[in-house]
């Protein structure tokens, strides 16, 4: 697995309800599909989404974190590598354990 942090820039008011960080829990082993992800808001809360069933969430594989940074993907979005741990402290918390904004 790669685990991945992905910073989202918002500019409108209407944005303010998306989260601003979402964290990707990556199957490398998947083509890059994720099989959890959780949606962190600007107020720290974390939302987790994980579908059983299915065995991921994502629509398409996840980009690698060059692919975001980029600006392929948009100037507003900028991510990095995390570890298990963080991703696991945050799955289980329903809090975020981290920065919302990006300082690379």
């Amino acid at each position: 697995m790669e685990y991945i942090k992905l910073y989202r820039a918002h500019t409108s008011p209407k944005e303010k309800d998306e989260p601003v960080v979402i964290l990707y829990e990556v199957d490398l082993s998947k083509e890059r599909y994720a099989p959890r992800v959780v949606d962190i808001y600007a107020d720290l809360r974390a939302i987790n989404i994980e579908d059983k069933e299915f065995g991921f969430v994502t629509e398409c594989p996840v980009p690698v974190v060059d692919e975001f940074n980029s600006d392929e993907y948009g100037a507003e979005l900028r991510a990095c590598i995390i570890t298990d741990e963080e991703f696991e402290l945050t799955w289980e918390s329903g809090i975020c354990q981290g920065a919302l904004f990006f300082d690379q």
